[in-house]
């Protein structure tokens, strides 16, 4: 929601100590935040790249986290999407990983 991204910005920049009251990535409301969050943004990925299969090798997206995992792997069992990787990518104290996955065999 647009209250938990100006919370996680305003947790971001308290760490830092910075003393800025701005997002943390400029753009529009609708362009920084999903309704349901990450999981959903990314369930719902999934749903559309299934009208896309026979045109994509590869579909893949950000996930900043872990427990957005599980019912991402779930969704793609569900869809029985077979082929997928995780790549876990670390910066400093920053995770995240990237989730990719195809209908094709590899």
């Amino acid at each position: 929601s647009a209250r938990e991204a100006k919370l996680s910005a305003e947790k971001k920049n308290r760490h830092l100590k910075l003393n800025k009251n701005n997002l943390n990535f400029q753009g529009l409301s609708h362009e920084l935040w999903c309704e349901g969050g990450e999981e959903r943004f990314i369930i719902n990925m999934i749903h559309e790249s299934l009208l896309f299969k026979n045109h994509c090798h590869w579909f893949s997206t950000l996930v900043s986290k872990q427990t957005t995992l599980p019912a991402i792997y779930a969704e793609l069992k569900k869809e029985k999407i077979s082929t997928i990787r995780t790549i876990d990518m670390a910066q400093g104290q920053k995770k995240s990983r990237i989730v990719a996955w195809s209908f094709m065999p590899f």
